[in-house]
């Protein structure tokens, strides 16, 4: 038995195959069986690095392979009066927890023997560049359905068991099966009616969201500056806001009466990028925000354990792992192994902080939970 994740490598190692007759193996233009795994192997190592260090999901997320969450809740009784012979009361804090679920997602390649026998190297490099694309806009539209779902996650195909929960952010009790007080704060005492998932009438975005929503983490401890992500539909409307400092472009020289936020603006490999800044949030556009919807959260960092969703891996994994693996469920081609190839990934996202997120709508007065494309 060895430690670590299978990867490609595993190939082209096992002990009943002849390396010279792979290596033979050949597609119509002359590229070998080795060079076809070499060039998956490349694209799934770039790909695991890109979602670790990607600047806008590490700013968002952290990592376990624990199932459970426990946070603390409710007010605490408060310091006593020291006295020469009396013994103060022992206290402690009231936690509550939850659970993250767990999910495998698998995409096939589904290469035959007799096509691989008559392929081309750039289609087989289509595929793989499909099949990583795929993966890519799972990873973004599973995160950005937390960030937008009030509603808990259940169910044994979660990894949640027959009654484990997986909660969203600060809700009515009437909207989760896990009761939130949150912690007080600042002389703040909070109730499980606190709301985190906001709906707003009008159809626009306006300087008080921004305003309100930095309220909401404030009052929790969360201080500035704060990151908010909205759509590229409703860029347009935020830029022309009163108040807006919008990002400096490195190809424009400006004058010294113009105030420019110090971000990026260059897209990231997601897609998303910063416009500028509005109520100490960094505002950030992110290609899969439905229009209407957005989202404020306080970053502590790349992957740092206090950013507010806790994505689960699989036992033994600290950072994500996406994997190519045989189909278990086809015999393997003794000619072209390489046709039953999958790629293979295993993770959930969770709430860790239910006080370090806010989600508004702006469409409706109404809160409903937003579709991440």
């Amino acid at each position: 038995m060895a430690l670590g994740a299978r990867d490609t490598g595993s190939l082209v190692m096992l002990t009943g195959w002849d390396a010279a007759a792979l290596t033979n193996f050949q597609l119509e233009d002359g590229t070998t069986y080795a060079q076809v795994v070499s060039e998956m192997n490349a694209a799934l190592v770039a790909l695991n690095g890109e979602i670790y260090g990607d600047p806008l999901w590490s700013e968002l997320v952290s990592y376990t392979d624990q199932p459970d969450v426990e946070y603390r809740v409710g007010a605490s009784n408060g310091m006593e009066i020291f006295t020469e012979y009396g013994q103060p009361d022992p206290q402690r804090a009231a936690t509550e927890g939850h659970m993250l679920p767990l999910r495998a997602y698998v995409r096939r390649l589904g290469w035959t023997w007799n096509y691989l026998r008559k392929a081309r190297m750039e289609q087989v490099q289509a595929d793989i560049a499909d099949g990583i694309k795929d993966v890519r806009d799972n990873w973004r539209q599973r995160l950005l359905t937390r960030v937008l779902k009030r509603g808990d996650d259940s169910g044994a195909g979660l990894g949640l068991g027959s009654s484990g929960y997986s909660t969203g952010f600060a809700t009515d009790a009437g909207s989760t099966a896990v009761d939130f007080n949150p912690p007080a704060h600042g002389g703040t005492a909070f109730a499980t009616t606190h709301e985190h998932y906001v709906g707003i009438g009008g159809g626009v975005f306006t300087k008080a969201v921004f305003t309100d929503a930095k309220d909401e983490l404030r009052e929790h401890g969360h201080e500035a500056p704060y990151n908010f992500l909205i759509g590229t539909a409703d860029e347009a409307a935020v830029k022309a806001l009163t108040g807006f400092v919008p990002t400096a472009n490195n190809l424009i020289t400006y004058g010294a009466l113009q105030d420019l936020a110090q971000l990026n603006p260059v897209a990231d490999m997601n897609g998303s990028y910063y416009i500028g800044m509005l109520e100490d949030f960094k505002i950030r556009v992110v290609r899969g925000v439905p229009q209407y919807y957005g989202f404020g959260w306080k970053s502590y960092g790349p992957n740092s354990q206090r950013n507010p969703l806790r994505v689960r891996l699989g036992k033994g994994l600290n950072r994500p792992s996406v994997v190519s693996m045989l189909n278990p469920n086809q015999g393997i081609n003794a000619n072209s192994p390489i046709s039953t190839l999958l790629l293979f990934t295993e993770f959930g996202v969770g709430v860790q902080d239910r006080t370090n997120g806010t989600a508004r709508y702006v469409n409706n007065a109404t809160w409903a939970d937003g579709t991440a494309t």
